[in-house]
Parts: C-alpha cells; structure tokens; sequence
C-alpha cells in the first residue's frame, strides 16, 4: 500500500517516528537475527495470546459497525482468516518454547486492549478501525522489514516472523487500508483528526509491548 496521498499515508507519516523506533528496537533487531533470549520471547508471546484473544473479539464487534454487505465479509473473512493463523502459530511456539500463558496481563496489554475497545464503543466504523489499524499494519511491515533483512533458515522465530510478512497477510492488510482511506475521504474534518489520533495512540502501544517484552517492565 502506497504511504502518499490518502488518509493511511498521513497517518503513516504522523506516527513514522514511532515505526522507525519498532525497528531499532533490541527485541526486533534480535528477533530478526534469531538470537532473542528466549524469556522476551516467552514473555511477549504470553501476553501476545492475552491482548489476540481480546483483539480478535474486537475485530467481530468492528465488522458489526460495518453497513456495506460486501466491506463486511471482507473483513469479517480477514478478521477470522488472521486470527486462526495467528492462533496457529502462537500454538506451535508454545509447545517448541514451554511458554506459560497462564499469566496476568501486563498494564501495557491492558491499556491497548481498553484503548481499542473505547474506539469501538463510540460507534464510529472510522474510529474503531483507526485505532486497531496498527495491530494489523504495523506487524505487517514489521514481518515483511525482517523478511527483507534476515533469514528464517534456522531461526527459532521463523514462524512468527513468516506470519505477519507473508503475501496472504499483505493482501488482507491491503483491503483494510483501502477501507480505511475510503471511510476517511467520507469523513469530516474532526472525524479525520480523530482517527490519527487514535492511529497514532495505537502505534504508541505497539512500541510500548514490545518493549515491555523486551524488559519487563512498564517503561511509558
């Protein structure tokens, strides 16, 4: 998806700095090299299955804001098609790494998820999607900037990397980005402004887990 020209490219530029951060990140740049300790990675993916689990029930109460049939099931099919994956291969890293996943939410995942959750609740498709945008995108671009930069070839995150940077995943994020962009031109100028404010706030929180994966502790 080109980042010009369209509401996503504004939202894009407005929350680059942060994007550019994900990338410098130690538990991204360790990921990709396939040396990440493997405690982050337990600790990321116990709280990944909490906030997924959330997410996805969010993204059904989403499609219910949807009024076109068609812009619907599209994203009702990619909502379930990216939560099955996803829950496919958290599965299989959980029995390769003996992660517990019986854990308390970290104040991060519950902070994201009620962030999402208040952007549903206003009842507005535009800022709902806005604000759950980043999950989508962002771990899109993430995957397929590690994709570009390392090999999965003995990698013990191969899995979670091949996730979120494969083509299937890219067309779907694809489709959600015209729809947002189609939402946005409709919209009013307050409207608008509202949903990067929330795409920008959202994009803060995906910092903000890593980071919190990555240390283990809240350091917003």
């Amino acid at each position: 998806m080109s980042k010009t020209s369209s509401w996503t490219g504004e939202a894009w530029k407005a929350a680059e700095n942060i994007y550019n951060d994900i990338l410098e990140h130690p538990f991204i740049k360790e990921l990709a090299a396939g040396t990440l300790a493997a405690e982050k990675f337990d600790r990321y993916l116990a709280q990944d299955e909490l906030y997924v689990g959330n997410y996805g029930r969010q993204m059904f109460e989403l499609a219910e804001l949807i009024p076109d049939p068609e812009q619907r099931e599209m994203f009702t099919v990619f909502a379930r098609e990216g939560i099955e994956g996803e829950k496919a291969m958290h599965a299989l890293l959980i029995d390769r790494f003996g992660i517990d996943t019986q854990v308390q939410p970290s104040a991060i995942t519950s902070d994201y998820n009620a962030h999402t959750q208040a952007a549903i609740a206003t009842g507005s498709k535009e800022i709902g999607l806005a604000s759950m945008l980043p999950c989508m995108w962002v771990y899109n671009e993430v995957g397929i900037h590690i994709l570009n930069i390392a090999s999965a070839e003995g990698n013990p995150y191969r899995e979670w990397i091949q996730e979120y940077g494969n083509d299937a995943f890219t067309e779907g994020v694809n489709s959600v980005l015209k729809l947002a962009n189609a939402y946005a031109e409709a919209a009013d100028e307050a409207t608008r402004k509202r949903m990067t404010e929330e795409y920008i706030a959202a994009t803060r929180y995906e910092y903000y887990f890593w980071d919190y994966a990555y240390y283990g502790v809240d350091r917003r």
